[in-house]
């Protein structure tokens, strides 16, 4: 009956692995038709902008033109490895092997990305232990494993990290190889990934926003190459944890090649990676300050530099542009200067862009400000998420530039118009004696407002207590309360005494944080700590000391 039931199993098994063939099998398929009809207007995009980059000697142009055929080009590489590894599965990808110097080579691979990396301020070494080492590869084909492999360490290290490329030779008991090591300080792969990451399809976890990372094709096809290569490829996480390395290995001489894969050449030191496709834009010159129309000011946050740096420059003329790179950076930002407006991408690392502005739209102090979300995803639930938690517009891309300008104008002249309209209630209110009559939610307020402010130092102070307080059950008070403060109970009772707490540290006088939260009611230093850095963007004593320096 064993015997029955794991034979059954083993069946099951080989069903689920020939079924998830299948599946690949007809993505890769779909995909494959889709690229071919690509091809075309790629070629039509491509090849007028040629003429035009020829032709058009405007320098803004230019810029437009340069991100145009730089992103072109990056559609028609992701083509390329589809074609690439549907060779490969019909066994048509047959190599022709060169003696090649792969420390010339590797040094032009790293030349073409050196750029790239002191853009973003990474450190980028490229390490090699001798002055030359010949090895037998396809040329053509062998480029593409390291370009792959950088371009994904390159992605994941951070702002400031270090990227690494080491050449070396070792030797086992099987023979000698060069050893190749690609090590970045990035994120990281988890130990269920590494079985996995080289899957077709397979993308990336990321644990910073719990996103996607990437295709699912550049690795499975580096490591098909490096197997066409009669080499292995492994990845591992550093032992620092900062990070992972990928070990690609390749036999030296030609002993395990076939005839038919020696192609007898003398060897060959020239470059032998295309730049253009990993083209970068020219070395920034200092460009003229750009005078913005209007006094509005707009947070741009976005970790892709070319969209940022794009949207920055369109915008510009009509509002003053600040920018950052992820969700964390903006946030401080927005504490420290508040801005009229802010648009965000929601794929970012540190904090993405729902919990940006989630804690936005939290913060009494700042949940006023209009928050515009961007994404490459178009579902309809998404939308409502990013609606949901108070998103002013959600946009997907490909945005149109012209519909976020409307956008923006529109969500701030309805602030503007909100705006005028009190400030004219408030002119007439001065001319006019006018009979104040008290709602049955004012009056309700008033008392919520009137037993917080009497109980601030009680640290009992409770949801319950201020019920029982108003006359009314603690269901209708938290539904009462949303309604007339878009916050709960205790939230307004806990910003209600951090205000406190700030009134009481921007005195001017030289005040001891602790008597400060026990008086607005905290029992806890470290818990006061945390929710005023939430809401001021700075612990409670470096709010004390920036005051005591502006007074002083």
């Amino acid at each position: 009956m064993q015997q029955v039931r794991h034979r059954y199993e083993a069946r099951q098994r080989a069903q689920e692995h020939l079924h998830a063939e299948e599946i690949n099998e007809a993505k890769l398929q779909f995909f494959i038709n889709i690229s071919h009809e690509i091809r075309t207007p790629m070629s039509l995009i491509i090849s007028p902008l040629e003429k035009l980059m020829a032709t058009d000697k405007d320098s803004e142009r230019q810029k437009s033109y340069s991100i145009i055929r730089r992103n072109s080009e990056r559609i028609l590489q992701l083509i390329n490895q589809l074609m690439d590894i549907r060779k490969i599965d019909k066994g048509q990808m047959l190599l022709e092997f060169q003696e090649t110097d792969l420390v010339t080579l590797l040094q032009d691979i790293y030349t073409i990305f050196d750029f790239q990396a002191k853009v973003r301020n990474i450190d980028f070494r490229f390490h090699y232990s001798t002055e030359s080492l010949n090895a037998w590869i396809d040329p053509k084909n062998f480029d593409k494993i390291i370009i792959n492999v950088l371009s994904n360490a390159l992605k994941f290290a951070p702002a400031n990290g270090q990227v690494a490329l080491f050449l070396n030779t070792v030797r086992d008991e099987t023979g000698e190889f060069a050893e190749i090591v690609i090590t970045d300080s990035g994120i990281g792969v988890s130990e269920s990934e590494i079985e996995r990451i080289f899957d077709r399809f397979y993308q990336i976890r990321n644990s910073q926003n719990n996103s996607n990372m990437g295709t699912g094709i550049g690795l499975h096809l580096t490591r098909s190459l490096v197997e066409l290569h009669h080499g292995s490829i492994r990845v591992e996480n550093n032992p620092d944890g900062k990070g992972c390395s990928f070990i690609i290995r390749l036999p030296l001489g030609k002993e395990h090649l076939s005839p038919e894969e020696v192609k007898e050449r003398s060897v060959l030191p020239a470059r032998v990676v295309s730049p253009a496709v990993y083209r970068e834009n020219p070395l920034p010159e200092e460009e003229k300050k750009i005078r913005s129309r209007s006094k509005w000011r707009v947070l741009i946050v976005e970790d892709d530099d070319e969209i940022r740096n794009y949207m920055s420059g369109e915008l510009s003329e009509e509002y003053h542009i600040t920018e950052s790179v992820n969700g964390k950076e903006a946030l401080a930002l927005i504490l420290e200067n508040a801005p009229d407006l802010v648009i965000s991408d929601i794929m970012m690392p540190e904090m993405d862009g729902i919990t940006l502005c989630r804690k936005i739209k939290q913060n009494v102090n700042i949940n006023h400000i209009p928050v515009i979300l961007l994404t490459a995803k178009s579902g309809e639930e998404d939308n409502l998420e990013g609606l949901s938690i108070g998103a002013d517009a959600y946009l997907t891309k490909p945005f149109s530039l012209e519909i976020v300008k409307k956008t923006i104008e529109n969500i701030i002249k309805n602030r503007e118009i909100l705006r005028n309209t009190f400030n004219g209630n408030q002119q007439q209110a001065e001319n006019i004696q006018e009979i104040k009559m008290k709602t049955p939610n004012e009056r309700l307020q008033e008392r919520v407002m009137f037993l917080i402010n009497e109980n601030i130092a009680n640290p009992d102070l409770s949801v319950e207590m201020i019920a029982a307080g108003v006359g009314i059950s603690r269901v209708h008070l938290h539904r009462k309360l949303k309604e007339l403060t878009n916050q709960s109970t205790r939230d307004l009772i806990r910003n209600i005494r951090l205000k406190q707490a700030a009134t009481l540290l921007s005195s001017g006088k030289p005040v001891d944080t602790a008597e400060v939260a026990y008086a607005t009611g905290f029992t806890h230093m470290s818990y006061f700590s945390f929710v005023f850095k939430e809401m001021y963007g700075m612990s409670p004593k470096a709010y004390l000391e920036k005051h005591l320096q502006d007074k002083s």
